[in-house]
């Protein structure tokens, strides 16, 4: 299995939706591959920084997350864990809804998509129909999300979540990060 961005890879991007930026970063640690980030935006009820942490697996799979930070008047804490067998716990509490997925996909940040992207990359898939245990951020909770990548080019995958009727052509850097995800987000540095 290929070990790149061992020093680790360090990304800006900017909301295309309305104000908003995150800054994150990924790196290997171990057998482990960490991204971490701090994404601030204008949400509906006012303004939202989240710190994220998520870990995952030497094969792309996630392992845990951790949240902290404000939506708003709303306070966010979340401690998200999946074991081995697929079982998902947030702040303690089974979700079963999501019993079996692979990948956390944090709804407020194009990071998460680095996980299927990199897995799927050193498969050598050309594409799958996935489901991620989505964090929504209207209402913070872990939720099936069906989605499908379908590979364009050496850096671009086709992404579609058929439930939100929503499709974009996702352009990737050579460390699987996103750099162009139209109509949401923007690498800036």
């Amino acid at each position: 299995m290929v070990r790149a961005v061992a020093a680790g890879a360090h990304i800006l991007w900017r909301r295309l939706d309305r104000p908003g930026h995150d800054a994150c970063r990924l790196w290997s640690e171990g057998a482990l591959w960490r991204i971490e980030g701090m994404a601030v935006w204008a949400d509906a009820s006012g303004p939202a920084q989240i710190a994220y942490e998520v870990s995952a697996s030497e094969d792309w799979v996630t392992r845990s997350a951790r949240l902290m930070g404000r939506a708003g008047k709303r306070a966010v804490s979340l401690s998200i864990h999946r074991d081995d067998l697929g079982n998902w716990r947030v702040n303690g509490e089974s979700v079963p809804e999501v019993t079996g997925l692979r990948d956390i996909d944090l709804g407020f940040t194009p990071a998460t998509n680095t996980l299927p992207i990199r897995r799927m990359r050193a498969a050598r898939q050309d594409g799958a129909d996935l489901a991620g245990a989505w964090l929504d951020p209207d209402d913070w909770q872990l939720k099936p999300l069906p989605q499908h990548y379908e590979r364009r080019g050496d850096n671009g995958w086709h992404y579609r979540s058929p439930s939100h009727d929503f499709t974009a052509d996702l352009t990737i850097d050579g460390d699987g990060l996103v750099t162009d995800y139209p109509p949401l987000w923007i690498k800036e540095v």
